[in-house]
């Protein structure tokens, strides 16, 4: 027992079988490295109750191991054989442990070891003892390193799987002969088979994949990978589009051995792509077919100034917007809008600045004023300037869409209303022209009403003639009466100018003035005009007005024409009424109150109107009259809206008809 050779001999065992243990547990590390696609299959499986279970138990296993360990190596006379075997432990306890603990479980392995080495040589001088001890820690120490590194490579791979496994892109898994190993919980959701029903079945078959690009298989070999679009079928029988990426799957021979497949769906994206294409085909068909001018414009450069409209001064804005008002460019123009400024070509617009279009700069500013403040919707009358420079008068709209926050696609609408305004000014012309025949009309059936209000001031001057004379031809003349005639002359000869001066102004054809008028002073003046009129038809013409709440604004000679007008209308119905008295009520009052205008009604005691719709009277040529022409209220009509007011007329209780007016009051009046 005592003899060198056999301890020398063990010694030697004891340190092969240490340097054997070490190399075993490299060879299983590395063959634990070389089976990743296995790991990877078995973490897509497994779940976390199953991974704490089994780590529980490989951890009490290690536990019973080492402390057995422990006991044989300190008891026994094999001179630390058995402190090689804590790698065993190592290795066990890493196959499913956390790092922490392999490190913990190394550690303790270590620290067993030297507690047994102290039990069994304490105080014995140095030999080999402290070698085996020293290739034990080492080995021990060299297992837990590569444990730990093992456990690194697992926990990403771990990672890495579950990320895989969760994510909302398809990952399938299929071997050299299509048979499908793995499916995740995204082909799940994308195809309808759950993973027990995929799992072994051959991919061809399962997802009859079609339109696969001829060359996949070959740049997949070539090249280890592949990608393209492909179409598949789901379980409800649908048609996708995925766009894939296959990438070869190496086994530890450097062989393929199958393919994992990643997957996005864009079959949702397809059908956007389309129905945009054939929403910008439809807009742009219409674009073009559309019979007004459509500019698209780009405003991005007052997109600079929208976010700061509100915090600057009104003309500091619009001065920034002039100095950028030429920066905003044409970035298409429909057919129309290339005739309308003739431009040959919708083309030749692109890239050029909407402001040169323009012939008041101003309005152009005023319209970018309204889109940088968020006003989406513009309307504007202006004039633009052909190439060739000729004018046209256009009603502009501007639309911004509410999605076009950078406004890079302004529409600029532009309806051409040059025929239009020149049929306007050419009827506004010819209402002109009648209504002044109109008023000569009136003034020819007045002339025996005229002559008289003439004859009686030039009868009243010649009798005061002739008793100036005969006062002053007396043996004492009287001074005093003659002066007194003298007067009564230039009174008379101011009435008759007056006359004169009335007449005349209806007979003048002048621009329409409108200024602050007293209503009741011109029923007076149209009064005494017609007074031969009413006396012969025998009409008592009585007016009720307020001289405060009189007062409107408008021409003064159109508005006598239309009292005229209905006054006449009104004597002329009456003529043949036998049974009562004839009387016409004109009364102005306040509208609604004296600051809003004044209503003016007439009111006769005549036939009424024959007309169930009283308001058809206005229309042109609709009379009640058998010698009329039926143009007398028309214009009357066109009169007062042209003043901003409104012209009624109904039938009156129990008989008779009543017309009502309202003007509106002069401005500087009601801000009194």
């Amino acid at each position: 027992m005592n003899g060198k050779s056999p301890t020398h001999n063990f010694q030697r065992h004891d340190v092969r079988l240490r340097g054997v243990a070490l190399q075993q547990s490299q060879r299983m590390i590395t063959s634990k490295n070389a089976q990743i696609d296995e790991i990877t299959m078995s973490a897509l499986k497994q779940g976390n109750n199953s991974e704490k279970f089994q780590t529980y138990g490989f951890c009490v296993a290690a536990g019973v191991i080492a402390l057995f360990i422990f006991l044989i190596n300190t008891m026994t006379l094999l001179r630390d054989a058995f402190a090689v075997l804590y790698v065993l432990v190592i290795l066990l306890v890493a196959n499913s442990a956390k790092l922490r603990i392999i490190v913990l479980t190394g550690a303790t392995c270590i620290g067993l070891t030297c507690i047994s080495f102290l039990i069994k040589h304490f105080g014995e001088p140095l030999d080999g003892a402290y070698l085996r001890l020293a290739v034990s820690i080492t080995a021990i120490g060299v297992a837990t390193m590569l444990s730990m590194r093992d456990r690194r490579t697992r926990d990403a791979l771990s990672e890495q799987v579950r990320m895989l496994a969760f994510t909302h892109d398809t990952v399938i898994v299929r071997d050299a002969t299509d048979t499908i190993i793995g499916w995740n919980d995204g082909a799940t959701k994308l195809y309808g088979w759950r993973p027990e029903e995929a799992i072994g079945s051959k991919g061809t078959a399962l997802l009859h994949g079609k339109n696969i690009s001829s060359s996949a298989a070959e740049e997949l070999q070539a090249a280890g990978q592949w990608s393209g679009e492909i179409t598949r079928r789901r379980r409800d029988g649908q048609w996708i589009v995925l766009n894939v990426r296959w990438i070869s799957r190496i086994d530890s021979s450097g062989k393929a051995c199958g393919v994992i497949e990643f997957g996005a769906d864009l079959t949702e994206q397809k059908q956007a792509t389309a129905e945009r294409k054939r929403s910008e085909q439809q807009y742009s068909a219409i674009f073009q077919a559309v019979g007004f001018a459509i500019y698209e414009v780009d405003c991005s450069v007052i997109n600079i100034l929208a976010h700061s409209a509100s915090q600057l001064s009104r003309q500091t804005f619009q001065e920034f917007i002039g100095q950028l008002a030429d920066k905003p460019y044409i970035r298409d123009a429909n057919h129309a809008g290339a005739h309308l400024t003739g431009r040959p070509n919708p083309r030749d617009m692109a890239g050029t600045s909407i402001s040169l279009l323009f012939s008041d700069p101003k309005s152009w500013i005023d319209i970018l004023c309204s889109i940088a403040n968020g006003i989406l919707d513009y309307t504007v009358e202006t004039t633009l300037t052909g190439l060739d420079g000729r004018k046209v008068d256009v009603v502009l709209r501007i639309t911004r869409p509410t999605t076009d926050v950078e406004f890079r696609r302004v529409l600029v609408m532009a309806l051409d209303v040059t025929e239009r305004n020149e049929a306007q000014m050419k009827l506004r012309a010819a209402h002109a022209e009648l209504a002044h025949a109109d008023r000569i009309t009136t003034l020819g059936q007045l002339a025996a009403s005229i002559a008289h209000e003439v004859n009686q001031p030039l009868s009243a001057i010649m009798t005061f003639a002739n008793s100036g004379q005969r006062w002053l031809t007396r043996t004492s003349p009287d001074i005093v009466e003659a002066i007194s005639s003298f007067d009564q002359i230039a009174a008379n000869s101011s009435r008759a100018a007056e006359v004169i001066k009335r007449v005349r102004a209806l007979t003048r054809k002048e621009t329409s003035y409108h200024t602050a008028l007293n209503l009741g002073e011109i029923i007076n003046e149209v009064t005494l005009l017609l007074r031969k009129e009413s006396d012969g038809k025998q009409v008592e013409i009585k007016t009720h007005h307020n001289p405060t709440t009189s007062l409107v604004s408008g021409d003064r000679i159109q508005l006598q024409q239309v009292i005229m007008n209905i006054m006449m209308n009104a004597i002329q119905a009456m003529s043949a009424i036998t049974d009562r008295a004839r009387i016409l009520e004109i009364h102005i009052k306040p509208a609604i109150s004296p600051s809003t205008g004044a209503l003016m009604s007439f009111e006769d005691t005549g036939p009424g109107f024959n007309n169930p719709n009283a308001g058809d009277i206005f229309h042109p040529f609709v009379t009640t009259k058998a010698q009329g022409m039926g143009m007398g209220l028309s214009i009357c009509r066109e009169i007062v809206c042209a003043h901003d007011g409104t012209i009624n007329a109904t039938n009156r209780t129990p008989y008779g008809a009543i017309v009502t007016i309202t003007l509106p009051i002069p401005k500087k009046v009601g801000s009194r």
